[in-house]
Formats: C-alpha cells, structure tokens, sequence
C-alpha cells in the first residue's frame, strides 16, 4: 500500500517508512541527505518513548510472590508509573492504595516496623515499599504503564504504540532536527514549531515528581473480594 495511504489510514507504520515520510515533508530526498538514517532513527525512538510517558500509551501487569518479612520490592527499569496495586492472600484479594512516606508518617509512624497485611503502596524510582511488613505468603499485582523496550533498528521494525500515533511522532523529530547546533539547516522557529505540534498531541512531559505525587493524591480504595 502507498506510504500516504498508511499514513492517512492510521495503518502501522515501519521505520523506512516514518523517515521517508519525513524526508518528503522536509525537502531531504536527494542525497547526500540532510539528516543521517541514525540520527533519524534516533530521534523517531525519542519519539515513541516520550509519547508512551506523556500519555501512559504502554501498559503492563507484573506481579511478584511475597513472602513474609518482604516490604520492598524492585521494578524493571522500563516502569515509570503503576497505576493499580493489590495483594492476592488467601483466596481474597485486597486493593492497595497509592501512598507516601510522609502520608504514611503522619498516620502512623510506626509503619516500617509494623507486620501485617498492607493496605498501601509507595512508588519510588525502581521499587515499590509497603507501608506494613507482609505477614504471610501471598502475591502482588502490578498494573504499570511503561516505556518502550524494543527500539526501532532496522527498516522493518515498527513504533510499540498504536497506529493511530504513528502520524504525529514526526513533531518531536522536526524538533530535535532543526535544532542540531552548528548545523547549515539549524531553525529554532521550526524546531520550536515541531515541539509545540508533538505536544499539542501528546501533551507536556510530566516530571518524575508531579507523577509521584498525582500518583500519591489519587482517591484512596481498599476493599477485598
């Protein structure tokens, strides 16, 4: 099918495709190009990741078998954000809510030390701590939005997300393409440009702290069935 058919149809896109679709749309069709493959490659990876972070696009279920005396355990890199926590003990399953050490102070300052059936979660960068110590053996259930763990290397390969997206991932790379210091083609206008248009549909780039913290702030639910 045509690479414009594609594009219009919001049918997948490959590597090859997404930056010969760039290069018509910038003008760099003859060769030597403008930009290199790699540096094109490169930055339509940029660009998958950082839309997956800016609209949560990636999701994934883990889960971990805890054992009593466990309070803490480590995440894969690629997690930025878990969504949803619960404990399976018993048959019953109980929900956990997103917490904070310094919520988790404030209403009980003993938590560290205190063994029981956890009621919440606090996400760090790589890890998960429970704000009680387990008291027996039971298994904990992730639901997390990630980052991409496949990059783009040869033509065939495709973004991870959607699609649907596939058409708007060309903002971020206008943006980091016009902005090649000491380059004949550097234009802030335009890589400014490419940026708002990236944004305008994936939106801002949360910071690990407003994630950590809206996380925290979400309305609180516990209950087992």
């Amino acid at each position: 099918m045509h690479l414009y058919w594609c594009i219009s149809l919001g049918l997948w896109m490959t590597l090859a495709e997404l930056i010969s679709a760039f290069r018509v749309d910038e003008r760099d069709t003859v060769e030597p190009y403008q930009w290199s493959r790699l540096d094109l490659a490169r930055w339509y990876n940029e660009a998958v990741e950082e839309a997956a972070i800016r609209k949560s696009l990636l999701r994934e279920n883990l889960e971990f078998v805890l054992s009593a005396g466990d309070s803490e355990v480590s995440l894969p890199p690629r997690i930025i954000e878990v969504r949803t926590a619960r404990i399976v003990e018993g048959g019953a399953t109980y929900w956990l809510s997103p917490s904070s050490r310094h919520e988790q102070d404030r209403l009980f300052r003993n938590w560290r030390d205190t063994v029981e059936r956890p009621s919440a979660f606090i996400h760090d960068d790589i890890s998960i701590t429970l704000n009680r110590i387990v008291l027996a053996s039971s298994v904990l259930k992730l639901e997390c939005c990630r980052t991409p763990v496949n990059p783009m290397e040869i033509d065939e390969d495709e973004p991870e997300i959607a699609a649907v997206h596939h058409r708007y991932l060309d903002g971020w790379v206008r943006y980091r393409a016009y902005r090649v210091p000491d380059a004949d083609f550097m234009d802030k206008d335009r890589s400014d440009r490419g940026l708002a248009d990236f944004e305008d549909y994936f939106g801002r780039r949360p910071t690990a702290d407003h994630r950590r913290d809206n996380n925290a702030d979400r309305p609180h639910r516990v209950k087992a069935w």
